[in-house]
């Protein structure tokens, strides 16, 4: 019984004090839009990129630079849903990824936020990361806002562990989760990425 309720009390303050570890970070992140951006939800982007007249793969294309262009990364703006954290211009990977996902859906296409626990990127860092997978056709690739090679259409960083769809009850722990994480990197580094 004492088991018991030493792990209650300690899952519950895992749940409160995990995400208020990211109070600090967040609280120094600048109020509202990110200076010279316009105001622009996921769907008055996905209007802007259908009038383009581009399609299929151009289309993509096209949204992931936008989301790219438009959203700059922090680790300090943990708690935004995807489209407010594309509305003021500031995320971490997941929510780059569910706002490309969900202005990829607008626009028509199938598309799925992925992630794997181990990447190695350009500068040899080994962390976490999630992308998107979206269908045209019957052809899938994988695209990242944040980690692209334009020229050749590929990701700029090697997966190491297995490749996995974000089940909808992850995606509530990793909103939960990281917030700390990325806290806890901001706070060691003083620096966004």
């Amino acid at each position: 019984m004492i088991v018991l309720k030493a792990m209650i009390i300690a899952l519950i303050v895992m749940l409160i004090g995990v995400p208020l570890y990211a109070i600090p970070a967040t609280i120094t992140l600048p109020a509202g839009t990110r200076p010279g951006l316009e105001e622009l939800t996921i769907q008055g982007a996905a209007a802007q990129l259908r009038e383009s007249g581009v399609t299929d793969w151009e289309l993509v294309e096209a949204a992931r630079a936008l989301v790219a262009d438009r959203m700059q990364y922090s680790r300090r703006n943990s708690f935004d849903p995807s489209g407010r954290a594309f509305e003021r211009g500031y995320g971490y990977c997941v929510q780059h990824s569910y706002a490309l996902k969900y202005l990829l859906a607008e626009l028509g296409f199938e598309a799925t936020v992925v992630q794997a626990f181990q990447n190695r990127f350009p500068d040899g860092t080994v962390t976490s990361h999630s992308w998107v997978s979206v269908s045209v056709g019957d052809e899938i690739r994988y695209i990242d806002s944040l980690f692209f090679k334009e020229e050749t259409g590929e990701l700029d960083f090697t997966p190491l562990s297995e490749i996995t769809e974000i089940p909808p009850a992850f995606k509530l722990f990793t909103y939960w989760g990281a917030p700390a994480v990325n806290a806890h990197r901001y706070y060691l580094t003083g620096k966004d990425l």
